[in-house]
């Protein structure tokens, strides 16, 4: 059944636009009865045509009927069904549309560190090892930021670092739910929030939200402003969750 009212819910405006134009047609069917009816010269006629005014005007009250329950399962109903019985979402596909613009990222200067502590059995021959460098993020980024708890990112966590796809966790259910959709901000988007993958148009409770892969973004590596966005059916934002994610090329073997 709520698969049922939320269809109904989705495609309101175009059933009241039917309902409409059925009540429109009852009236002339009505209208030219009753006109037959007040014309002809025949009693015969005469119940006829009245019982087809009877019949139009009767369907015309249907039509009106059946837009009154559109609207109150649309306006009433479907908003307070449970996020459980919405139908599990088509998750987007992991692919970024982003065109990468080039940042310089300095390369660190490795300094090889000689060891002498040979490991336990081994035959005393000392080791060379070369520490690799702590990523530094491009652009210092404010803590993660979630203040509306039904638009919000469990996994991945505030900070983590990538080299490859992820996916990602949490929860895009608000009140008149419309869709919901990635956006990022960092050096391959010069700064500026860009949406990154497709949009969903199905709310999730504490479930699968997407996946994301970061490989078109390694040429411009460093920190990320990840954020979700969840708009209603008219087109307002509620309060972002913005988590900052680190995307570095693979450490070579």
């Amino acid at each position: 059944m709520a698969p049922f009212i939320r269809l109904i819910e989705q495609f309101a405006i175009v059933l009241y636009i039917a309902c409409l134009a059925g009540v429109l047609a009852s009236l002339r069917a009505a209208w030219l009865a009753w006109r037959e009816r007040n014309n002809t010269l025949y009693s015969l006629e005469r119940e006829t045509a009245t019982a087809r005014a009877g019949r139009a005007a009767l369907s015309g009250l249907a039509f009106v009927g059946l837009a009154a329950l559109i609207f109150f399962l649309a306006s009433f109903v479907a908003p307070k069904l449970p996020a459980d019985e919405a139908p599990t979402p088509t998750p987007p596909g992991p692919l970024v549309t982003l065109t990468p613009t080039h940042t310089p990222f300095p390369t660190p200067t490795l300094q090889p560190t000689s060891t002498a502590e040979p490991s336990p059995g081994a035959t005393g021959i000392p080791v060379e090892t070369i520490p690799a460098p702590a990523p530094t993020p491009t652009v210092p980024l404010p803590p993660a930021q979630c203040p509306d708890p039904n638009v919000r990112i469990t996994a991945p966590g505030h900070g983590q670092i990538f080299s490859g796809p992820f996916q990602v966790f949490g929860t895009a259910n608000i009140e008149n739910f419309g869709f919901y959709k990635f956006v990022l901000n960092g050096p391959a988007t010069n700064f500026v929030e860009r949406t990154a993958g497709e949009v969903v148009e199905m709310p999730v409770v504490d479930n699968y939200l997407g996946a994301f892969d970061p490989t078109p973004l390694l040429e411009a590596p460093g920190a990320y402003r990840f954020s979700l966005v969840v708009v209603n059916n008219v087109g307002n934002e509620a309060p972002h969750c913005a988590i900052s994610l680190q995307f570095l090329p693979p450490t070579p073997p």
